[in-house]
């Protein structure tokens, strides 16, 4: 039980790597306020003796960040932003603007971005995820779950499209794909929500276009390998890019309503304030235990997290930049500048 977390901080001292075992569901409240109260959440979880072996692996790690003072660069993921690409671009857009001068940088391939930033193996966090680099050997049809989305433009022009389970990601195949696949795809597809990920093939140019709204353990540092002879274009979370070379084989639901998603956002993130999960997820595991008439014995880093809160004027600066963002909202201002790929 729990959601854990590593966390890098860099400045002139080096770099420090710290844990807590229910932040990676609260890294939106964590990095919201800006990089000041970031540092000081951070500084105040576990540090971690030794910060190249006590690393998390790709299975246990559901969120993290590095912030960079030196550098003035913050990578990072986790929380609902995983499963939400619209909200995941509302939050960027935030950022811009409580963490200005700043570089911004979503982390595709998880805590392996993390650690390859302060120098260290992505091997070090490595955990094969094989559920991903399977080929489904059947459609995937039922509406109320989000796709992974395969299209393949064969010489003439025509779009055959895939939709695949979502915790798949076709890339993983290589050119080897094309004589693997079994199943006949469609002709047209409507999607009743946005895919999670896609891949697009072009035949008469040999490229793949690949993109992912949330992580993809080791694909994207692998895709060059995967593909020799093809020219590899990462199109980070632009799904726009598969849609468009789709030409209109594949019907896209409208965009979200970002206004929606920035109140929802501010929603969130005030009433995460003050809220400690560690006494709340304690009480639940004794109530549980007594309901049960069993001896519970927890894991000694149940409790590895302490509640920072951001300071007054750091929450009073956040909500001035979410009624900045409003106004751009409201006016259709310009989207958040594209964010560098791994």
């Amino acid at each position: 039980m729990g959601h854990r977390a590593n966390f890098v901080l860099v400045d002139e001292a080096g770099w420090r790597l710290y844990y807590s075992h229910w932040a990676a569901v609260r890294i939106r409240s964590v990095l919201a306020p800006g990089p000041q109260a970031a540092t000081r959440f951070i500084a105040a979880q576990r540090l971690c003796r030794d910060r190249e072996r006590d690393w998390l692996d790709d299975v246990w790690a559901e969120g993290g960040a590095v912030v960079d003072h030196l550098t003035r660069r913050l990578i990072f993921y986790g929380d609902d932003l995983t499963l939400d690409l619209p909200a995941k671009r509302v939050f960027l857009r935030l950022l811009e603007l409580t963490w200005p001068g700043w570089s911004i940088r979503w982390a595709y391939d998880g805590l392996g971005d993390l650690a390859a930033h302060v120098g260290v193996d992505r091997r070090v966090v490595r955990s094969i995820d094989e559920d991903a680099r399977r080929l489904p050997k059947e459609l995937h049809t039922d509406p109320d779950w989000p796709c992974h989305l395969l299209t393949v433009r064969d010489e003439s022009g025509g779009v055959t499209a895939y939709p695949f389970l979502e915790d798949c990601h076709t890339a993983w195949q290589g050119p080897a794909l094309l004589e693997r696949l079994t199943v006949r795809g469609l002709d047209r597809l409507e999607l009743p929500e946005l895919p999670v990920s896609g891949l697009h093939l072009d035949l008469a140019d040999r490229t793949a276009g690949v993109w992912l709204g949330g992580t993809g353990t080791g694909l994207v540092p692998a895709l060059r390998e995967l593909w020799p002879g093809w020219r590899v274009c990462f199109w980070e979370d632009r799904y726009e890019e598969q849609r468009r070379r789709c030409a209109g084989a594949v019907v896209f639901p409208p965009p979200g309503d970002d206004l929606a998603l920035l109140d929802e956002l501010m929603g969130s993130l005030e009433r995460s304030l003050g809220r400690d999960p560690v006494p709340a997820m304690l009480d639940a595991v004794r109530r549980h235990a007594a309901e049960e008439g069993k001896r519970v014995e927890l894991n000694p880093l149940f409790t590895a997290h302490r509640q920072v809160d951001p300071q007054a004027a750091e929450w009073a600066a956040l909500l001035r930049a979410a009624a900045r963002l409003r106004t751009l909202l409201e006016n259709r201002g310009p989207s958040a500048g594209t964010l560098s790929g791994p």
